[in-house]
């Protein structure tokens, strides 16, 4: 075998191995829909690298968001609110029971979930911790969509969103 189809074959492997070891390092978020009764049903994987770097193509004042003044006044207090939050032992947080809804709301670890179940409609939302923390807008409530993917990563292993209507479409977000 000649040098050149040796390195041509080389190039061959590594590019798809740098590419696993890529979207193994930063994860994917999998976003799984699925309609009722045998209807359309979509996954699709999105590798968080791969959002990253086409964020980065998007200008950045086309990707931030700003808040009001009077809610950046509260940025801090939320801060401290969720660092707390962190620091406090398991446990429910909130619970209401009424005919036909409950609400959940616990931490577990370091994570905030809320379950709210209402008349055939079901929603599971796990939110990290540190994930809240890194999404908070910076001192002057700005929050870029590059600092939101990245956060993201804070929510490795984990089901973030789950949604089931009435009608028994289903919506999950997961990220690996």
């Amino acid at each position: 075998m000649t040098p050149i189809i040796k390195i041509a074959l080389a190039g061959m492997v590594a590019v798809p191995v740098a590419t696993a070891g890529t979207v193994a390092v930063t994860g994917v978020a999998v976003v799984d829909v699925q309609e009722p009764r045998g209807g359309k049903h979509f996954v699709v994987p999105v590798p968080l690298a791969l959002a990253q770097i086409a964020v980065a193509f998007v200008p950045e004042h086309k990707t931030r968001f700003h808040m009001h003044e009077q809610a950046r006044r509260y940025l801090p207090v939320a801060r401290e609110m969720l660092e707390a939050l962190g620091d406090a032992e398991d446990g429910e947080l909130v619970r209401v029971e009424e005919p036909g809804k409950n609400v959940v709301i616990a931490k577990e670890g370091g994570t905030l979930r809320v379950k709210v179940d209402e008349r055939g409609k079901h929603v599971d939302v796990n939110v990290p911790i540190s994930m809240a923390l890194s999404l908070l807008p910076d001192a002057d409530g700005r929050l870029s969509a590059s600092a939101a993917l990245f956060a993201l990563q804070h929510a490795r292993y984990s089901k973030v969103v789950d949604v089931t209507d009435d009608d028994g479409k289903r919506v999950k977000i997961t990220v690996y």
